[in-house]
């Protein structure tokens, strides 16, 4: 596959077409399943539903087809990772039932080591529900091959400690983007100045290619929805031109 490229493609699809040991760092948020768990509410789909091509289905699978699908990405993201390499999967605690579904319930089922678990704080969110505290923190979860991954936290980087402290995008053109903060420390820290090889699987908005071009490195993204694929490559094309 070319580099610094998006694909129209499916996470699963795009993954194949990699060969094994090929990519340096991968940084995604993959659809978490809402509609699956709550269905409607009122008539309307949850905040951050991803919806693929105007068809809501996309992210209502039924849980355990959707851990499934799940374990099988992310084997095939271990299967693309160089032996150096790091996953980060942004991911959260889902509630359902009055109990948690956590991202635990499939990551131990991967070939991946759990090396660490980060808190990111976003200080506000939109589930005011009063029978329990204020969710307002999502879970970056670092994965790798080995225990000795590409890595240096003494680089000068804002976030230094495993909670990391910022407010989450509100776009009305994809509904769930994460912040250039997240990935933008990420690569910071794993490229160590070098040029490296990012992918994500779930490029939506162009965020994490975005982090990847302000670190002079390359990226692959995959996107099934079509808009999605002229979105991030918008919003990419202006960062270039503002020069930064």
């Amino acid at each position: 596959m070319e580099l610094n490229k998006i694909y129209n493609i499916d996470c699963i699809e795009g993954l194949k077409q990699l060969e094994d040991n090929s990519i340096d760092l991968i940084i995604t948020s993959p659809p978490y399943n809402k509609m699956g768990l709550n269905g409607f509410q009122k008539g309307k789909k949850w905040h951050g539903t991803i919806i693929y091509d105007n068809d809501i289905n996309s992210d209502n699978m039924n849980e355990e087809d959707y851990q499934n699908w799940q374990i099988e990405f992310l084997t095939e993201c271990f299967r693309v990772l160089k032996k150096d390499g790091s996953m980060f999967y942004n991911h959260k605690n889902r509630i359902h039932k009055g109990t948690i579904i956590s991202p635990y319930q499939w990551l131990f089922k991967t070939p991946f080591l759990i090396r660490q678990e980060i808190i990111w704080d976003r200080g506000s969110t939109h589930n005011v529900n009063r029978c329990r505290f204020l969710p307002t923190t999502e879970l970056i979860f670092w994965l790798t091959k080995s225990p000795s991954p590409r890595f240096d936290r003494t680089l000068d980087t804002p976030f230094k400690n495993e909670v990391w402290s910022f407010p989450f995008q509100i776009n009305t053109e994809h509904p769930a983007p994460f912040p250039l903060e997240l990935p933008d420390n990420i690569i910071h820290c794993v490229a160590k100045g070098e040029t490296i090889t990012v992918l994500d699987p779930f490029m939506g908005g162009g965020t994490t290619a975005i982090a990847a071009i302000k670190h002079n490195c390359n990226y692959i993204g995959f996107e099934k929805a079509e808009n999605y694929c002229k979105l991030a490559e918008k919003n990419i094309q202006e960062y270039k031109e503002k020069g930064e």
